[in-house]
């Protein structure tokens, strides 16, 4: 599209951050992929934890569309809404092996063809992207298999979802996302685990990071994001399940991303972070300007 005589830009892809890891992206082809979907669900008297991840008034009918889901991990902020997307817009629901069985026991009513497992270190290619798979590991828990399964899922509440939210400290899963046009979306939760090193790479121009630490600390954590965006090779970082931190200390994150922002800019760093507001819609352009 032409604007005036000195730009040019085209459309690259367009998404939005809606809460914890959960992104939705509208590819160039017109097709949406969701991630990792968890947003509302009801107030959970057994633990108040929840209360730190819910965005309260966002429900599935707010969702534009989803034609493919794709799960990180299943702990309840990563899946508390997970059957209501998979029954409203019936996706290609696309999740490591390990947890497919667990999935199509709790949505019982889904087409069992709709479930596309997938293993770390794999290529594989739907309509309008090529998805790679990466290793991931989660944070350290301090809990052992019979202690989770006795607490369930403390997120979202839902019994049935115990078994799946055990699971969840097991299987995570980072990718990497490359639409037709060349743009690549890089999804990385939990620690680092050798990301880093892989997107050197794999040099995507957006990573989608889950935030580093829990620290509330503006230089330190501020540093440890510059790190990241020195080593990722990304040309910008979108930081995600930073709710806590929204919900705990309003405006802290942003004061944490902008002080990035001027490291990145005092040591001639050309990537930048994004701070994103939730449910909010962002269209990436890539631009040329006649100076």
């Amino acid at each position: 599209m032409i604007v005036g005589e000195l730009t040019l830009q085209s459309e690259s892809c367009g998404l939005r951050w809606i809460n914890c890891q959960c992104f939705e992206i509208r590819l160039p082809n017109g097709r949406t992929i969701v991630t990792d979907p968890c947003y509302d669900y009801p107030e959970n008297s057994k633990d108040p934890i929840g209360d730190l991840f819910r965005l309260k008034g966002f429900t599935t009918d707010d969702l534009e569309g989803c034609d493919y889901l794709i799960l990180n991990h299943t702990h309840g902020d990563h899946m508390a809404n997970m059957e209501e997307v998979i029954m409203k817009f019936r996706p290609t629901v696309i999740c490591h092996s390990g947890v497919a069985a667990e999935i199509a026991q709790v949505c019982q009513d889904m087409e069992l063809t709709s479930l596309y497992a997938v293993d770390y270190d794999g290529t594989y290619y739907f309509d309008g992207f090529k998805l790679e798979t990466f290793h991931g590991t989660h944070k350290p828990q301090k809990f052992t298999w019979r202690q989770s399964m006795a607490d369930g899922d403390v997120i979202s509440g839902q019994e049935k979802l115990s078994r799946l939210h055990t699971l969840g400290g097991l299987f995570n899963m980072n990718f990497l996302i490359t639409q037709e046009n060349g743009f690549r979306i890089a999804f990385i939760g939990g620690l680092d685990d050798g990301m880093t090193e892989r997107l050197r790479t794999l040099r995507p121009n957006i990573a989608l990071r889950n935030k580093i630490t829990n620290e509330r600390d503006v230089e330190k954590v501020a540093g440890d994001w510059y790190g990241f965006m020195e080593k990722s090779q990304a040309q910008m970082v979108i930081p995600m399940h930073f709710e806590v931190w929204e919900n705990m200390e309003p405006g802290f994150a942003q004061k944490t991303f902008s002080r990035a922002n001027e490291m990145a800019e005092e040591k001639g760093l050309s990537c930048r972070m994004m701070s994103p507001e939730r449910a909010q819609w962002y269209r990436i352009w890539m631009t040329v300007e006649k100076r």
